[in-house]
């Protein structure tokens, strides 16, 4: 607002807060025909957002569909197992029906599809839409500047007379105010020409801007229908097609969405499964039960810190942050026999792996033999690298539970006393010792010397 318009504005305060309602000049006809512009600029601004969110949620929706599509191909990919080359993580084997790799790959192609198809559309609906619409609101936006200015003039009409009217009133005046009278009707003069110029043009060019408006708007919101059936059409044949192609995979498409997920459901219950995991079991602990390492979770830290003073001293490594799947985990391979002669030791399940459990490292490593080679890659127990050699009345103590694997290992528990029959000089190695009249394979690094 300018200086001007400011001193205008404040000039007309007094009389917009003392003036009465039946001293406010009224024109019915007017008051209709601004009503009405209101309510067709709210529609035409209605109309422009509208139409921008149709063309951002298409938009997003073709944007999603397409990233849904490409997710899809990766959870199918059949290439999960592959050997991939150094450096890069090793996938989990995944076996993939063939149909189901056709209707993902399927699904993949009509998203794109149909995002090629209608990425254009969209850009119609920007150019021949929401640029008129906004154009069109911008039109009513300076109509309503001069409705604007008309209130104003008819503030200064209504204040100018009111006074006029005042002074003449009274029965007798002084010279100030006769030359008072004087300025006011000069200036009352000015305000009503101004005022009867407005509202005349308004009342007669706005029902022309009416007409002219219906022919403006009229085409623009029967294209946007027709770009609206054409969009919709576009993606609903997309979606046809790949429901046709591919309906084995497609059987709760014509169900209500609460159905069709019940009746998956109910087909195999994943979720349950998933949950009786014991991956998911105990937090995520259930392998320390299985190790025999769970009464060392309930140890002290001034504990455990005296189990890592005696594994120093008792030639352990130190402890390793390295924890693989393969430990406590059922190969779906079966582990191959063990019939290595004495003093060979049967075969373990365990990999060439490490484990840390509460800070107390095992270290198992897969020991060649000459010529053989097991299942899944598994080979017998008959250490090539260190020879063994026999300890009479050796006895050593279990640092931890230990239980056995596979046929002939030994299960001890902590702190029992084992009487050693075969070892080598490296503790990660597997040693056969006898414990309670059993005898069997166990690896070192479960006890210490005593």
């Amino acid at each position: 607002m300018s200086w001007k318009g400011f001193q205008k504005a404040v000039s007309r305060l007094p009389h917009q807060i003392m003036s009465k309602k039946s001293e406010v000049t009224k024109d019915v006809d007017f008051d209709a025909l601004e009503k009405r512009f209101v309510e067709l600029g709210k529609v035409v601004e209605r109309l422009g957002k509208d139409a921008q969110q149709f063309r951002d949620g298409i938009s997003a929706l073709l944007t999603h569909q397409t990233s849904m599509a490409s997710f899809l191909t990766v959870i199918y990919d059949t290439n999960l197992g592959v050997e991939v080359s150094e450096g890069a993580i090793q996938k989990r084997f995944q076996q993939t029906p063939a149909p189901a790799i056709q209707a993902v790959n399927d699904a993949e192609a009509a998203m794109s599809y149909c995002r090629d198809e209608v990425l254009p559309e969209l850009d119609a609906v920007d150019r021949d839409v929401v640029r008129p619409t906004l154009e069109l609101s911008e039109i009513f936006r300076r109509v309503q500047k001069t409705i604007v200015k008309r209130q104003h003039k008819l503030i200064d009409y209504d204040r100018f007379r009111t006074s006029v009217n005042k002074i003449k009133a009274k029965e007798t005046r002084s010279f100030n105010e006769e030359k008072e009278i004087f300025k006011l009707e000069a200036k009352l003069e000015t305000a009503t020409q101004d005022y009867n110029y407005l509202n005349d043009m308004l009342k007669q060019q706005m029902p022309q801007f009416f007409y002219l408006k219906s022919q403006f708007i009229t085409p623009v919101f029967e294209s946007f229908y027709r770009m609206q059936t054409k969009i919709y059409g576009i993606i609903y044949a997309r979606c046809y097609e790949l429901a046709n192609a591919n309906a084995q995979h497609f059987i709760t498409n014509s169900m209500p969405i609460t159905d069709g997920f019940e009746w998956r459901r109910s087909q195999r219950d994943v979720r349950a499964e998933m949950e009786n995991m014991d991956l998911l079991k105990s937090g995520g602990k259930a392998w320390l039960a299985v190790s025999g390492g769970a009464n060392n979770s309930k140890l002290s830290l001034k504990e455990r810190a005296n189990l890592r003073e005696q594994e120093k001293t008792g030639g352990m490594n130190g402890p390793s942050n390295d924890v693989h799947a393969n430990y406590g985990y059922q190969s779906p391979v079966p582990p191959p026999a063990y019939g290595a002669p004495a003093p060979a030791a049967p075969a373990a399940p365990f990999a060439a792996t490490s484990v840390t459990l509460d800070n107390a490292p095992m270290q198992y490593q897969q020991s060649q033999a000459p010529g053989g080679g097991g299942v899944g890659g598994w080979s017998n127990h008959q250490n090539t690298a260190s020879p063994m050699h026999t300890a009479n009345s050796t006895y050593v103590l279990a640092l931890y539970d230990y239980q056995a694997q596979a046929a002939g290992d030994l299960s001890f528990k902590k702190d029992d006393k084992i009487e050693v029959i075969q070892r080598t000089q490296d503790a990660n190695d597997w040693w056969t010792g006898r414990v309670n009249g059993v005898t069997g394979i166990f690896p070192g690094n479960y006890v210490r010397d005593l």
